[in-house]
């Protein structure tokens, strides 16, 4: 079962996107605060995160960085409601693997995380199937 960690400073807004990606089979974690977040990606290695940009103590491009210095293959959709090109831009740059702006479709969301779980899948498959012809 892919393990989901959402990390926004909206309760309601995780409980939301909880619930709903919950429907879908995933086992679904919150966090509040970046670095609460951070920590949960330490212990339980998630298979992606939703981290929402503007938060208190840490916004969501330092929590980018940090979570792909800890996993680099990580996949993180960035959240906000404060879109704006430059912002898309520069989460793109740093590794996001998508960009959704608030309020959130979250059929469009459930697509998004199949697409970019069906990714990570796809590359940890050629990651084996190197490792496989190397020995070989």
């Amino acid at each position: 079962m892919n393990k989901i960690l959402i990390i926004d400073d909206e309760e309601h807004m995780c409980w939301a996107i909880e619930k709903g990606l919950h429907q879908e089979g995933y086992q679904v974690l919150t966090a509040t605060r970046g670095k609460a977040g951070l920590k949960i990606i330490q212990d339980e290695t998630p298979s992606l995160v939703i981290v929402d940009l503007k938060m208190p103590e840490m916004d969501g491009l330092e929590v980018l960085v940090k979570a792909k210095e800890i996993i680099p293959e990580l996949p993180i959709i960035m959240l906000t409601a404060h879109g704006t090109i430059n912002t898309a831009i520069e989460a793109m740059k740093l590794g996001a693997v998508d960009y959704i702006t608030k309020p959130i479709d979250l059929d469009k969301l459930k697509i998004v995380v199949k697409k970019a779980l069906r990714i990570r899948r796809l590359q940890e498959e050629v990651i084996f199937l190197r490792s496989e012809l190397k020995k070989k």
